[in-house]
């Protein structure tokens, strides 16, 4: 009596963890990691993540958190061995380097990998999917930027230019950062932000990825999500466009320039601050050819007559206070 194929390892794990519908999985041994992981997912049904906690469990081995990757152990493995194997590391010490796998029963790709890194190779268990983004992410920011851009129409990121002026300094660091992917994706965010009529951008830094919002009525409203190395390239575009020295990432410093939007001049004055990882940076965007005439504030009457008396003394001065985003820049204009 003749047995069937031979499945693919990962069947055997979903049915040793008790997983529902396991059992009438049908799965090659052959199968590459990243249709395996995609078919019994699908199959079963089970989220990647819970798949790769019962793979850990298996192997007794931890579950990777790519997130906290450190960049050192990037050094340690090339971008074309990351691909090839389908792996990313994670952290490395004098004796081992910690790499997330898809596939942790391929001991010919752990020797290549202690080969390649001069180190002892410790696996921890991560789903195909993750592994691909921490890639894209870590090794090709490039390709995570036009990734962003890819649904966006050109005319948002082509309508955005630099208004020159008659002192033009740094042009050599200006060309230095004109990298095609970081020029468009920063004009859209100045295109979107301007379109939305926010009055503040903050792009802010975080553990994971980085995070723009924009400030609208005074109430700040998250716009997009982007990952670190792309979030390090606005910041450092931006500093560029406003003549702030994007060497020094160490002490606050600010700066402005003005860009024009669909043929309408903004100023913007740009400050940034260090963080433990990053800069995080503040726009403020200032329209000052559309200001608004006083009547057109939304003032009452009662207090708009006032005001006029007030203005109408030949000394003495006027105060306009109030909390970020209540309209005191737009009422002093």
């Amino acid at each position: 009596m003749s047995s069937g194929p031979a499945q693919h390892w990962l069947v055997g794990v979903a049915q040793r963890a008790g997983l529902a519908g396991a059992d009438a999985l049908n799965l090659p041994a052959g199968t590459p990691p990243s249709e395996a992981w995609a078919a019994v997912c699908a199959a079963l049904p089970v989220r990647d993540g819970d798949l790769a906690q019962a793979v850990a469990r298996h192997f007794k081995l931890a579950v990777a958190d790519l997130s906290a990757a450190a960049p050192r152990a990037l050094k340690l493995l090339p971008e074309t061995f990351a691909r090839r194997y389908h792996v990313f590391p994670l952290r490395e010490d004098d004796r081992r380097l910690t790499i997330a796998t898809a596939d942790p029963t391929n001991l010919d790709v752990e020797q290549t990998l202690v080969f390649a890194a001069g180190r002892a190779v410790v696996f921890e268990v991560a789903p195909p999917a993750v592994i691909d983004q921490a890639i894209e992410t870590r090794y090709s920011p490039e390709r995570v930027v036009e990734d962003l851009l890819g649904k966006v129409g050109a005319e948002k990121v082509d309508s955005v230019s630099v208004v020159e002026e008659e002192e033009q300094a740094d042009v050599v660091r200006v060309q230095e950062t004109e990298a095609a992917p970081v020029i468009k994706l920063t004009n859209l965010i100045l295109h979107d932000a301007v379109t939305e009529r926010a009055s503040d951008i903050h792009i802010e830094p975080g553990r994971a990825g980085g995070t723009v919002r924009f400030r609208v009525d005074g109430v700040l409203r998250q716009y997009m999500r982007i990952p670190m190395p792309a979030l390090n390239r606005v910041v450092s575009r931006i500093k560029v466009l406003s003549n702030i020295d994007i060497a020094d990432r160490l002490r606050p410093q600010d700066g402005r320039t003005r860009i024009r939007v669909d043929q309408h001049n903004y100023d913007l004055r740009v400050s940034t601050v260090p963080t433990r990882d990053a800069e995080k940076a503040v726009v403020r965007i200032l329209d000052s050819q559309g200001a608004p005439r006083l009547e057109e504030l939304g003032v009452l009457q009662h207090d708009l007559d006032r005001l006029r008396r007030l203005l109408a003394h030949r000394n003495g001065i006027v105060t306009v206070t109030g909390p970020t985003g209540s309209g005191k820049t737009t009422t002093l204009y």
